[in-house]
């Protein structure tokens, strides 16, 4: 049984992922995701105010393709590029572009943890959003290095990143979330500097990536949403939350952190907890943007 060189704890089979992409669950709500931290965030990409300077856009791990979409269809000038590794994802995405005859945007199956195929300064922006979920420690600064080669002098790499997926009065809420922190550093994905964290510690991490990699002039920007009873966001994220946590179990008990009994258990009181009219929640994440030298 392999082990993880850095905390000792067996990791089994564990996926590399902790969602099924191929799920069609899974792809609604990557959709939904979408439009909510879009929303969040104040828009597409409101750290470049004017993208009609811009031409070529990569969106990494893209999923079934919301945010390219949606930026294709905003600045038809652009020419936008979406890369996933699930070819389920990339089927879906190219088949909204047909629907919505957007002829400027494409989709092609790619692994971001493997070198990529494209030259070297091909991308004005390259963005990249809530990746972590498909990479190892050993995997980032790897990663954001190859992002940093694939985009132009004076272009904008851009990593947005959050560390749990919020912060609750709900008790089984908060069990639940500490589960996965748990799972997430058995299986590598994790920067939580304990042997049992609540959460994945990526976000301090994403300036220096972007530094090592040689970017310039980085920026921060932090997000939240207010998912609590009666708020706007709140059936959205209920919704979210409710697939994320069942499509993800089998990754719990792959990492060896609870029995199928005791996820079930916890997974139905935190939902009725989430629907209580005193429900408090807030979900932070961070963008972290920078230059490459021109």
């Amino acid at each position: 049984m392999a082990m993880s060189a850095e905390t000792g704890y067996p990791l089994k089979n564990t996926p590399s992922s902790f969602l099924n992409t191929d799920s069609g669950a899974e792809i609604a709500r990557q959709m939904d995701q979408d439009l909510l931290i879009t929303r969040a965030m104040g828009g597409l990409f409101v750290e470049h105010p004017d993208l009609m300077q811009v031409q070529q856009v990569l969106d990494v791990c893209c999923g079934p393709g919301g945010w390219a979409l949606e930026l294709a269809f905003m600045y038809p000038h652009l020419e936008v590029t979406g890369i996933d590794k699930n070819r389920n994802m990339i089927d879906y995405a190219r088949a909204q572009a047909r629907v919505q005859h957007l002829d400027n945007v494409f989709f092609h199956p790619m692994d971001v943890t493997q070198p990529l195929d494209f030259p070297d300064n091909s991308f004005d922006i390259v963005n990249a959003r809530f990746i972590a979920s498909f990479l190892t420690v050993d995997d980032w600064p790897r990663v954001v290095c190859e992002l940093a080669r694939i985009v132009k002098p004076g272009g904008i790499v851009r990593l947005t990143e959050f560390d749990e997926p919020g912060v609750s009065n709900s008790a089984a809420h908060e069990r639940m979330k500490l589960l996965y922190g748990q799972a997430l550093k058995r299986s590598n994905q994790s920067f939580y500097p304990l042997l049992e964290g609540p959460h994945r510690g990526i976000t301090p991490m994403l300036e220096k990536f972007l530094r090592d990699a040689g970017c310039l002039y980085v920026c921060e920007q932090a997000h939240v949403i207010n998912y609590s009873a009666g708020r706007r966001a709140a059936v959205a994220n209920y919704e979210n939350l409710k697939v994320i946590y069942k499509l993800g179990q089998p990754f719990l008990l792959a990492a060896g952190v609870a029995t199928q009994d005791e996820l079930d258990k916890l997974y139905d009181q935190m939902l009725l907890e989430m629907l209580s009219e005193d429900f408090r929640a807030l979900w932070y994440f961070l963008s972290v943007w920078g230059y490459k030298p021109e």
